[in-house]
Parts: C-alpha cells; sequence; structure tokens
C-alpha cells in the first residue's frame, strides 16, 4: 500500500521547486543592463555615475520607458501594471537599502536643485541658503522687521540636521521659532525625498494608484527603485524569502521589459 504522507512531502518539495526565483532572474537581467550602460557610458567609473547618467540623459533605457508611460498599448499597459504592482509589494514587505526602506512614497531621485529658502512669520524672517558653488556651506539666518539679526549660524561640512539641533544657538530659540527654521533647512536639503503618489487633482493613472503628473519624476524614480533593490540584493542585505521574492516579481518584469532590444 503506498505511502500517503511520502506523496504529500514529494508533492510540497516539487511545489517549492516550481516556484521561480525571481531574485536569480532580476541579476540575469541586471547583468544585461550592466553590460549595457558599461558600453554606453564607458567613461564612468561606477555603477553610481551610470545609473545618474541614464536618469539625467537621453538614452534608449530612460526614453523606453518614457514611451511605455506615455502610451496606452499592450506593452504600456504592462508596464504600469508591473510598476502598481512593485509599489504594492513595497508597501507590503519592508526591503531596505542600508537604513533606508525602499518606497516610492518616499523616494530620493536626484539631487535637490533649491538651494535658498526663506519664510516670514509674524515680525520674523527665516533665511536658508546653501552655497551654489560648494554645497557644504550652508548659512541660516532669522532677522526681525529692522533687519537685526536674532540668529547666525554658518555650516561648513554639508547638510546635518543633528548639527543644527544641536547648536547652542538653535537650542536658545522657542519651539515654534525652531520649526520655522527647521522647514526652511529640510526645504534645501540637497538629499531631500520626494513622494511619487499623490492626491492632487492632476494626476497619472499607474495601475491602481494615483502617481505625480511629472513623467520624468516617475522615470528617475522607477530607475531609482531597480538599482536600490540591485543593491540590496548585491550587498546581502535582503532576506531570500518568498514574501521579499514577491517584490523582485514585478521588478525583474520591469527591467527585463526595459533590456529587451536595447
Amino acid at each position: 500500500m503506498p505511502n500517503t504522507n511520502q506523496y504529500t512531502e514529494n508533492a510540497e518539495k516539487w511545489r517549492v521547486l516550481s516556484d521561480i526565483d525571481y531574485f536569480t532572474q532580476f541579476v540575469k537581467a541586471w547583468i544585461a543592463f550592466n553590460a549595457w550602460y558599461k558600453n554606453n557610458f564607458p567613461t564612468l567609473k561606477s555603477d553610481k555615475e551610470a545609473i545618474r547618467a541614464i536618469k539625467t540623459g537621453d538614452n534608449r533605457f530612460k526614453d523606453k520607458l518614457e514611451r511605455l508611460l506615455n502610451g496606452d498599448d499592450n506593452d504600456s499597459k504592462l508596464i504600469k501594471n508591473e510598476i502598481s504592482n512593485l509599489h504594492y509589494q513595497l508597501e507590503r514587505h519592508q526591503v531596505k537599502n542600508k537604513e533606508h526602506r525602499i518606497s516610492f512614497e518616499k523616494i530620493i531621485i536626484e539631487e535637490n536643485p533649491k538651494t535658498h529658502e526663506t519664510f516670514q512669520r509674524n515680525t520674523l524672517t527665516y533665511e536658508v541658503k546653501r552655497n551654489r558653488n560648494n554645497h557644504k556651506l550652508i548659512e541660516l539666518k532669522i532677522t526681525d522687521r529692522n533687519g537685526n539679526n536674532k540668529l547666525l549660524l554658518k555650516q561648513n561640512n554639508g547638510y546635518d540636521l543633528a548639527e543644527l539641533e544641536n547648536d547652542d544657538q538653535y537650542q536658545s530659540l522657542s519651539p515654534i521659532q525652531k520649526k520655522n527654521l527647521k522647514y526652511c533647512y529640510e526645504e534645501i536639503n540637497p538629499h531631500k525625498s520626494i513622494s511619487l503618489l499623490t492626491h492632487e487633482v492632476d494626476y497619472i493613472q499607474i495601475g491602481s494608484y494615483q502617481f505625480i503628473d511629472d513623467i520624468d519624476k516617475i522615470c528617475k524614480g522607477v530607475i531609482t527603485a531597480l538599482y536600490l533593490l540591485r543593491n540590496s540584493l548585491f550587498h546581502g542585505q535582503i532576506i531570500p524569502d518568498k514574501e521579499t521574492n514577491k517584490v523582485y516579481e514585478p521588478a525583474y518584469h520591469i527591467l527585463h521589459k526595459l533590456v529587451e532590444e536595447l
């Protein structure tokens, strides 16, 4: 008489083997992508530099993503559904690159171009400037209606919120003054994150979600997310379990579609 327990065990083993390993599939697709950008950007020394060039310049990879996001054919619908699914899976499963969670809700897609922010409240003007020629130099000021300085603070080592919060001049401010100055300071953060999702009237429908009405930023966000997922995988930071595999499934399909015919 056959051992039914053995059949059950065998079925489970075959079921596990039948699951597609999207970690490996993603790596294979990235290797193809890597070969393309190494050939197209031979003078760039690092992957990070190449990804920055791809996000900011004209090239076949980004152009293809833009065309698919602007289109309404089957390929466009497919890539939009995969981006929607990637967002869904990233929100369900926490995947980090270094200490930061990868998410379309909070992502750094490029260096913040804003270097100057002012804010006026009651009789005080709050102002923060990041030097255009040397972004490590930051000046913070609070002046009254007569132009007298209530605070004048300079940072020489770049944006550092902890350094600001521990400064004696900052500590002497009232809670509302601290809040107003911090608002200006965070606005000029060179690594300011944005959300690609929106509740505004103008939006781009991608799958089940409303993305910001800016194809260029969405492209940069998708490319950034793929690169961060690559880093987490290559640096051994993720847990290669079934749930995380669900994140890499849409990531693989997006990347595979984009590297086709490069």
